[in-house]
């Protein structure tokens, strides 16, 4: 272990020594350079650090990095995979926006009142609808989802 600063190389004393959790390591540092690392992420510090050339298990901290760099990376295709199964090949009337199917929900009828508004909306009934939404303006837009249950719910 090196007696000095892993960022500026300062030379440590007893009395001017921090740690540092960078990456999965714990590094040292000297207290001028604590205040402007400690802000950082775990990953910016270690990146920091390795790019010092003073860092302390240079190896696991490169293991680290290349394990968040690949958990960020599966993360992203997960998200553009979900995105896929969404398209639903409508386009948004507001903008021309692909709009993305975001499933079904069930929505309550009846009347909120002062009395009784819970006997209400039960006696009410419910709809489903289906839920699209436009990615690049927000729209969202309802559809029926089962027209017979709508229509029926309509002529009440």
């Amino acid at each position: 272990m090196d007696n000095r600063c892993i960022f500026c190389g300062a030379e440590l004393g007893l009395l001017n020594k921090k740690k540092l959790y960078c990456g999965n390591t714990n590094q040292v540092l000297c207290k001028d350079c604590y205040p402007q690392y400690e802000k950082l992420s775990a990953v910016e510090r270690a990146e920091a650090a390795l790019s010092s050339g003073r860092a302390e298990n240079a190896d696991e901290l490169r293991s680290y990095l290349e394990n968040v760099r690949q958990a960020r990376q599966e993360e992203e295709e997960s998200r553009k995979a979900d995105k896929e199964k969404r398209v639903s090949g409508m386009t948004c009337l507001r903008c021309g926006g692909q709009m993305l199917n975001y499933g079904k929900a069930t929505f309550k009828l009846g009347e909120e009142t002062y009395f009784f508004s819970d006997l209400n909306r039960l006696i009410s009934g419910s709809v489903t609808m289906n839920i699209f939404r436009c990615e690049l303006c927000g729209k969202v837009e309802f559809f029926a989802f089962d027209d017979e249950e709508f229509a029926g719910q309509i002529a009440e």
